[in-house]
């Protein structure tokens, strides 16, 4: 099947057609993402560009940026750029030059679509790359999850952004062909013919051994990959099914009967199939499932996930990676926002009053200090701030909910109010951060929280 027919099937089966809205995709001027454009524009869906310039690779850097602008300028669509200064946020963060820009350019990916309202964002993924992850995984060691291969759709960050990839139908020597048929120009990025990183290695030497051993070992791994993918759902229903638990699990939590854990043939591989949301380890599952007699035995991984061993049941639970646990983001005009639980926020814009709430179900700050979008998260192992009436002094979250006398469990409910900066603005009924109080005569924000 010719690619353009192909990519028109597998938007319109992720539910994106011609007159649909404006997706945002990422271009970084190498032959993968210059073939997706083409065969977009080609078909007709309306899109826009977006590229990152990660500083890496000096004047060639530079060069890449010049030539996808003049891409999208040629295509007439939307254009969008980001220096980053890459080198310095890795050390800062203690971050691969790979992970930072990876954060980085998702960070920036997603505050566009939500910016601009863009239907999605679409990266030029394909099968190779697929095949490579899935290599990357087995080697350094995964359960089924990790044999599945990159997935077509996912959705990312707070604002729920969804991703798609609907080029892993194709291979790279596909690409490539279409790109010398339609004799397109695109960019070479000479780090990609290193085989210093791990990904490279497995595509430079592993992959053309294995071509050896099997002329057809890409379709080969795309067939595996895809029976792998339908033994996880399977497993995945049957597991939860045999628990009583429900189809995909429950985000922050669930509760196991132990009896219907110990018939299974292999606890401790269907435990370490429900954790995958967590940090523990198949070596954590190993250890609960050989306590499962041992009433009180508890673990916390390092995301504060949570394991009890009680009388009849093991209790999960297990908070959300930052990104996931967002459950809103409030911007500068919103007045009101209700959180999942049924609760609601209001925001109101007012001086500073004569008298301050108590700080539990409503606080009043600096409004000079807000920087928009607020988010609304559960609390992640590490989060601190520093507790209004303690002089500015610092304390872990962890710290203050022992001071609190909170449970474990109810450690895990509590609602954090977080500035765009990441500070965190309030510990929801119960404290706010010392830093954003309110000034004499300046403006102010009153925050209601209504249960």
């Amino acid at each position: 099947m010719q690619l353009q027919e192909a990519l028109i099937r597998v938007l319109e089966q992720l539910g994106y057609d011609k007159t649909g809205p404006t997706v945002l995709l990422a271009i970084s001027g190498g032959v993968d993402s210059v073939v997706m454009m083409h065969l977009f524009k080609q078909a007709g869906f309306p899109f826009a560009v977006a590229h990152c310039n990660f500083q890496l690779r000096g004047d060639a850097s530079d060069a890449d940026e010049v030539f996808v602008r003049q891409l999208a300028e040629t295509a007439g669509v939307p254009f969008h750029i980001k220096k980053f200064s890459t080198s310095t946020y890795a050390i800062e963060n203690g971050l691969s030059i790979q992970m930072a820009a990876r954060n980085l350019r998702y960070t920036w990916f997603e505050s566009l679509v939500e910016q601009f309202e863009y239907g999605a964002l679409v990266t030029a993924h394909h099968l190779n790359d697929s095949i490579e992850t899935t290599l990357l995984n087995f080697i350094r060691g995964t359960g089924l999850s990790g044999l599945k291969g990159i997935q077509a759709v996912q959705t990312r960050g707070a604002s729920r952004m969804t991703l798609l990839r609907p080029l892993l139908f194709a291979s790279k020597d596909e690409l490539l062909a279409y790109a010398d048929t339609h004799e397109l120009a695109w960019r070479e990025d000479e780090s990609n013919q290193s085989d210093h990183y791990a990904r490279n290695f497995v595509r430079l030497q592993i992959i053309p051994k294995l071509n050896d051993l099997n002329p057809n070992f890409i379709q080969t791994a795309q067939r595996n990959m895809a029976r792998v993918n339908d033994a996880y759902e399977n497993l995945d229903f049957l597991i939860r099914q045999s628990l009583g638990l429900p189809p995909s699990g429950a985000e922050e939590g669930f509760t196991i009967d132990k009896r219907k854990l110990k018939a299974l043939p292999a606890p401790a591989q269907a435990l370490a199939h429900l954790l995958l949301p967590s940090s523990f380890s198949y070596e954590h599952a190993r250890q609960i499932a050989e306590n499962l007699n041992h009433v009180g035995f508890e673990l916390t991984s390092d995301d504060g996930s949570y394991v009890l061993v009680d009388r009849e049941t093991v209790v999960v639970r297990m908070p959300e990676s930052q990104e996931q646990q967002t459950v809103a983001l409030i911007k500068d005009d919103d007045l009101m926002l209700r959180l999942p639980d049924g609760t609601t926020l209001f925001l109101i814009r007012r001086d500073a009053p004569d008298k301050f709430p108590d700080g539990k179900h409503e606080i009043v700050v600096d409004a000079g200090k807000l920087i928009f979008p607020l988010k609304v998260r559960r609390w992640l192992s590490g989060d601190q701030f520093q507790p209004f009436g303690m002089g500015g002094r610092g304390q872990k979250l962890q710290d203050f909910f022992t001071n609190q006398k909170l449970s474990r469990i109810e450690k895990h409910q509590v609602w954090l109010l977080v500035n765009g900066d990441e500070a965190i603005i309030w510990v929801m009924g119960m404290r706010m951060d010392e830093r954003f109080k309110v000034n004499s005569g300046a403006p102010a924000v009153s925050i209601r929280w209504i249960i």
